[in-house]
């Protein structure tokens, strides 16, 4: 029989329940490889690519542009040329009641707290239940599904833990009159909750800072560390995006300001607008995220340096930069053996612009630390 391989919409986070097609890449008749970027799909949070699993003819598209299908639904068909077209039509036909019996809801993780210096810290475990974990910070104003597009992959190769800074997401606010200081203990403390002793730290932009801080403190308990466009490299950012991403309390403002962090504006969708404004709008928020980015700059001056916190690893760490970065200019140099990736295409949100690649670098270092 012939090789046939279905082309699905993929489940990015745990609360990704269907997609929305936006742009194919290919087109009928196109042969392609694993690895092509072959649809663009909506979610709540951000249009991204999907890269194809298969390799083959992209014989039938399924699922037009503009149509909105629940995760796991069949988008497209790669078959090789000897496929019949009976074949094919049985594959369609017989696809929705083969993937619905794995079972979509099933198993779906559930994010957990625990309790440090006083307020609650909120968390997501993906991947196996012991060994070296890989924690996940994302940036100020973000939340753990700034890894939806992330987290599963890594998640296949070991534990995953995506962390609501405080003041974020489903974490309360810190205790600690310091933010910056207050953050690094919370991660610590989830740390010490999960018990592992060995740990690969992942920060994206505030929380790229926070993890360089978390890597010191563990000492030769950091396997690696991976930063994303990290505060602390220089003295220079955009610090007017805090300020009006504080002061924006309407759709509008708001999806202008969300629109610097991305170098397609047109990725920014509104349900991302609607939930970051709900979120913005919770009481205590407010004054959390005004304490937050007092920690981070004066100005469009960075306050913290996190140079002191690299020189001192004995870990291999790699810098990832988005090419059109608005917030965070890439640094002209370089500390120490620490490797420096540039992601065209890409802005302030390399992860979720370009998640492929950022999930194979991620995932290359890990690898090599063994």
């Amino acid at each position: 029989m012939s090789k046939i391989e279905a082309v699905t919409v993929p489940k990015w986070g745990m609360t990704m329940t269907e997609g929305t097609i936006v742009t194919w890449l290919v087109q009928e008749g196109d042969v392609i490889s694993k690895g092509d970027e072959i649809v663009e799909i909506e979610t709540s949070k951000l249009t991204n690519v999907v890269e194809s699993t298969a390799a083959g003819t992209l014989r039938r598209i399924v699922l037009a542009e503009g149509v909105t299908a629940p995760v796991g639904a069949l988008a497209a068909v790669v078959a090789d040329p000897a496929a019949t077209e009976e074949e094919l039509e049985a594959f369609i036909a017989s696809y929705a009641s083969r993937a619905g019996a794995g079972g979509e809801d099933a198993d779906v993780p559930t994010a957990r707290k625990v309790e440090v210096d006083g307020a609650a810290v909120n968390f997501l475990s993906l991947g196996a239940d012991e060994g070296p974990v890989a924690i996940l910070l994302h940036g100020f104003g973000g939340d753990l599904g700034t890894w939806m597009f992330n987290q599963d992959d890594l998640a296949a190769e070991l534990r995953t833990v995506a962390i609501d800074l405080p003041g974020h997401g489903g974490s309360a606010p810190t205790r600690n009159t310091d933010a910056f200081a207050g953050a690094v203990a919370a991660v610590l403390g989830v740390i010490e909750t999960l018990g592992t002793d060995r740990v690969h730290l992942v920060g994206h932009s505030f929380g790229g800072g926070v993890a360089a801080a978390v890597a010191r403190a563990l000492g030769d308990r950091a396997a690696t560390v991976s930063l994303i466009a990290p505060i602390g490299l220089g003295p220079q950012m955009a610090g007017d995006f805090l300020t009006d991403f504080i002061a924006a309390d309407r759709r509008r403002p708001l999806q202008k300001v969300l629109e610097r962090l991305v170098a397609d504006p047109g990725k920014i969708t509104a349900e991302m607008v609607e939930g970051t404004l709900s979120f913005k709008r919770l009481e205590e928020v407010p004054e959390a995220l005004t304490q937050i980015a007092a920690a981070i700059a004066d100005g469009n001056r960075q306050r913290r340096d996190i140079r002191g916190d690299l020189a001192a690893l004995r870990c291999p760490v790699q810098l990832i930069w988005g090419a059109q970065d608005q917030i965070l200019p890439v640094p002209s140099e370089v500390l120490g053996s620490a490797r420096l990736i540039t992601l065209e295409g890409a802005g302030h949100m390399p992860q979720m612009e370009a998640s492929g690649s950022v999930n194979r670098e991620l995932l290359t270092l890990i690898r090599s630390a063994g």
